[in-house]
């Protein structure tokens, strides 16, 4: 029987040379887009915006550099969606069994083409942000590690894999899209 654990999720959008993506995790829903669903949680109206301080300063000024959560690179710690951030707030968004598919739902704005993928990070200390080490690449239902985004497509349902044997009390579930195309 396969262990119940529980996600506190968050989106990572991060770019790709000299882009910005415009998307948004839905479901489960991103700590920035949390709101949407949940009157208490912190407002983010730019909750599709969230690469890395925008292309001229994760390139211009950071060497491509991104926060963790996709904020700037530059912005204190804990950036704001980060864990303890300011949509980092340590609400439990939804609860799976290890082992399991999961469906997430993904909307894009604005279609930049490329390509995302999705990682996790098993949240040991709650009073602290991730940090990059702690998240582990994921596998779509189909073996692949990530998915292609085509043109002209805005709304993706994805079958992720969850690591089986897995526990924890709070994991950070990470989507991070990697645009194909040049963009302010």
């Amino acid at each position: 029987m396969s262990l119940k654990f529980m996600f506190a999720i968050l989106a990572y959008i991060t770019t790709f040379e000299k882009v910005s993506g415009h998307g948004m995790m839905l479901y489960p829903p991103s700590r920035s887009s949390l709101w949407r669903y949940d009157p208490t949680a912190p407002i983010n109206y730019n909750d599709n915006e969230v690469f890395c301080g925008g292309r001229g300063t994760q390139w211009g000024i950071h060497q491509g550099r991104c926060g963790v959560c996709g904020d700037n690179y530059g912005d204190r710690i804990p950036r704001n969606n980060e864990n303890t951030g300011k949509y980092g707030q340590g609400k439990v968004v939804a609860q799976y069994a290890s082992g399991r598919v999961i469906t997430t739902e993904v909307y894009l704005t604005t279609n930049h083409r490329g390509w995302f993928n999705y990682s996790l990070c098993n949240l040991k200390d709650s009073s602290q942000p991730e940090t990059e080490q702690c998240f582990q690449t994921l596998l779509f239902e189909n073996g692949s590690e990530e998915q292609t985004v085509d043109a002209n497509v805005r709304s993706f349902q994805n079958r992720v894999q969850l690591p089986s044997g897995l526990r924890c009390k709070r994991c950070v579930l990470r989507w991070t899209y990697r645009t194909g195309r040049f963009s302010n």
